[in-house]
């Protein structure tokens, strides 16, 4: 594009088809070859014959105000390209589950703003099913969220794993007097008990839909949540029992009456994830989010 706007501004320059040939070091039955083609390209006559010496037509004029304009733009697209690589512009969604929102974005989020202030972050808080249908629509860039992932179009890489607790209510006939953290407890109690569970969608909800298949519990559900926090209040006010992570337990203040069992199975562990799209190539940003949120989790 350059090399054909300087065809057309040496004619002007030098006056003569020849003479701007020479000048270029090309052939001038070339050149006249290319206004031809550029003309009938066009439809319209660019260069005007009739004087001494040649000059542009009014299109001819106008060809070229629209071609610096286009060439301007394209300096101003590789200017930008530029800063998104280098992450000095760019624009990063996450998505997160609501259950992890509250205790581990905090950690990184900040962090990665501070870092890269040109980067705008978009931040999207749904059901952990509504966030996969996102990643692979290409609707968000990352996701924070747990394991199990049930779409084969995604893949993630590992942050960290955390213990759940089970939460017994006071005045509960399966609570006990003192804080019991680190206690065992038979699971086949707690058939047919009332509970405070994650809403369906969750990250928490597929876990603790697992234990309950595992443990052969079936739950009376009587209240369902976003918000881990919540669901631990809730518990401890005598609703129901309730099944949260060791990330919420270790964020709030703890007191004598809690009843919190742990879920020691390894295979009852929350395995915490951040998850794209296998088949989409991801941006600078998402790519530095990802080796952020790694860093940062294993460094914890």
């Amino acid at each position: 594009m350059d090399l054909h706007l300087d065809y057309i501004k040496a004619i002007v320059k030098y006056g003569s088809i020849s003479k701007a040939a020479k000048q270029l070091y090309i052939s001038q039955p070339y050149l006249s070859q290319f206004i031809k083609t550029l003309e009938n390209d066009l439809g319209a006559e660019i260069i005007n014959r009739q004087t001494t010496p040649i000059t542009l037509t009014y299109a001819g004029d106008r060809y070229l105000h629209y071609m610096d304009s286009i060439l301007d733009l394209y300096d101003q697209m590789k200017e930008e390209m530029q800063g998104i690589s280098h992450l000095k512009k760019g624009r990063l969604k996450v998505g997160v589950s609501p259950f992890l929102a509250t205790y581990t974005l905090y950690k990184l989020l900040p962090m990665y703003m501070q870092k890269y202030p040109g980067i705008e972050v978009k931040l999207i808080e749904e059901k952990t099913e509504t966030l996969e249908n996102l990643l692979i629509r290409n609707q968000i860039d990352v996701c924070l969220n747990s394991l199990p992932i049930t779409n084969d179009a995604i893949s993630y890489e590992y942050l960290f794993e955390e213990y759940n607790y089970i939460v017994i209510p006071p005045e509960h006939h399966l609570h006990k007097n003192g804080l019991l953290k680190k206690e065992t407890f038979d699971f086949s109690l707690l058939n047919g008990e009332n509970f405070i569970l994650a809403k369906a969608g969750l990250g928490l909800r597929r876990f603790t839909n697992e234990v309950f298949m595992k443990y052969r519990i079936q739950p009376n559900i009587v209240l369902e949540t976003i918000n881990a926090e919540n669901a631990l209040q809730l518990a401890n006010s005598g609703i129901g029992i309730t099944i949260v992570p060791q990330s919420v337990v270790e964020n709030v203040s703890l007191s004598q009456k809690d009843n919190l069992y742990p879920l020691t199975d390894p295979a009852f562990k929350s395995h915490i994830v951040i998850s794209f799209a296998r088949d989409i190539k991801r941006s600078p940003a998402a790519h530095e989010f990802i080796k952020m949120a790694q860093s940062v989790c294993h460094d914890d």
